[in-house]
């Protein structure tokens, strides 16, 4: 009987681990996106800056945002996917502020 739990859980952790890897990959494949994301953003700011376009547009924003939710399609709540992008849109525009245009 210990034989067969200890395989179970055996198992079980072997298929936990292959889930694990399988998110890092994730996670680093949506870190090198967000980092393009950024890149994008900074190129924004430099070329508003030098038309003298106001930096920011909280229309656009939430607009984005809006069309994230919807196209979630309630796999993600709608305050999570909020969340997640308005983070991300601060961590652009914190970076952006960062470098030297």
């Amino acid at each position: 009987m210990e034989s067969k739990l200890s395989g179970y859980i055996d198992n079980m952790s072997d298929r936990i681990s292959d889930h694990r890897r399988k998110i890092d990959l994730l996670d680093a494949r949506i870190l090198e996106l967000i980092q393009a994301r950024v890149s994008e953003t900074i190129s924004i700011r430099r070329l508003k800056l030098e038309a003298g376009i106001p930096l920011f547009t909280p229309e656009r924003e939430q607009e984005l945002i809006l069309k994230l939710v919807e196209k979630s399609a309630g796999r993600l709540p709608p305050a999570v996917v909020k969340e997640i992008w308005e983070a991300i849109i601060q961590g652009g525009k914190q970076t952006g502020a960062e470098r030297k245009p």
